[in-house]
């Protein structure tokens, strides 16, 4: 398996007159180094934190069509134990006015961390979690992007660690950009963000006011979330441009349902992984991948040199492009700062994807 670029400092130890940094060897981690440090108390000889594992990645913008993965995380607000579960408000330790903590204006959702729900993940209701003014987070029940249903989480998150923290937005994308992205009033001369839709790829274009609107829709999409696990067609216009995004890698495993749509997945952890790390075989039972022909079998999708290309999955469990017999399951097709298409015959509401480091 191949090693990560660089190390990341997981444990920063300071001492009055200096500091020691344990570097720990992780494998796979495609991140650069970032320190996350902490003030010495006064009088004491040391004090060692461990913190998360914080870095960033950089990919470069070109002109014309680009994937993106953004896979590093925002900080968590809070990262605490769920108590209870009543209807759509979990109740959370230590917290006594939770609403308080979160901003009108933004959007948020909770990751899950032990149980048995380890990897789902939830979006906040953010007006009913200010509203009610207590010790819960309300979580939206009607969000597409919740992993399972929330009429389904019963007792399941009683005594589970979860995190909560902000989603990346249309907004939060552009100030990743070296440049900002191009705002023109025309379609065609401006930059595009492309997500996937019901199924559908619908852009958002940059306007000269700096507000992302789509095609026959005058509201402001700057806040549209980038989910977890959700990733984005980049289409550039002039020059090229560098894409950094600096954060926390995940530590989890990460829910991953999918179903027969046609979708823009983005990886959840900054790793290059192949077809057989992600466990993509052809198999005949309900949820599994299916093998085929070129117009019969699962498939992925990945821009290269601006041009979409596609990688089916063979019924021998080969992986091949059109017009080239090589076979691809054991090259990184999935870079961990780019997105895919994906498309399957058969859905996987359950698949979790189990932390590659």
């Amino acid at each position: 398996m191949p090693s990560k670029n660089f190390p990341l400092i997981l444990v920063t130890t300071w001492f009055r007159f200096g500091y020691v940094e344990e570097i720990m060897k992780m494998k796979k981690l495609n991140v650069s180094l970032a320190i996350l440090v902490t003030a010495v108390m006064p009088g004491n000889a040391q004090t060692t934190v461990y913190s998360d594992i914080v870095g960033y990645q950089t990919k470069t913008i070109s002109t014309g069509l680009n994937s993106v993965g953004l896979p590093l995380l925002k900080s968590d607000l809070v990262k605490t134990t769920a108590t209870s579960v009543a209807g759509n408000s979990i109740s959370l330790s230590g917290e006594t006015n939770f609403g308080a903590k979160l901003n009108s204006a933004k959007s948020y959702y909770v990751e899950v961390y032990s149980g048995t729900l380890k990897g789902d993940r939830f979006d906040v209701d953010v007006a009913g979690s200010i509203a009610a003014a207590n010790g819960g987070v309300v979580v939206n029940p009607s969000s597409g992007n919740n992993t399972m249903p929330v009429a389904s989480i019963g007792d399941n998150l009683n005594n589970a660690s979860i995190a909560i923290r902000e989603h990346i937005t249309l907004a939060d994308l552009d100030t990743y950009l070296s440049t900002p992205a191009v705002g023109n009033n025309s379609v065609s001369l401006s930059d595009g963000v492309g997500f996937t839709e019901s199924g559908s790829l619908i852009f958002y274009n940059k306007k000269a006011d700096g507000t992302w609107k789509k095609v026959g829709n005058s509201s402001d999409f700057s806040a549209k979330t980038i989910p977890p696990g959700v990733g984005v067609f980049i289409k550039k216009i002039g020059s090229a441009v560098t894409l950094t995004q600096v954060g926390n890698v995940r530590e989890n495993d990460f829910a991953r349902p999918l179903t027969t749509q046609l979708s823009l997945v983005a990886p959840a952890y900054p790793v290059d992984l192949t077809a057989v790390d992600l466990g993509i075989v052809p198999g005949s039972g309900a949820t599994d991948w299916t093998g085929g022909s070129v117009a019969t079998g699962d498939y992925v999708s990945k821009v290269e040199s601006g041009s979409l290309i596609k990688y089916t999955l063979k019924s021998d469990g080969s992986v091949n492009k059109v017009g080239n017999s090589t076979d691809f399951k054991n090259t990184a097709l999935f870079v961990g700062s780019e997105a895919q298409l994906i498309k399957r015959a058969k859905a996987n509401a359950d698949l979790v994807q189990v932390k590659p480091f």
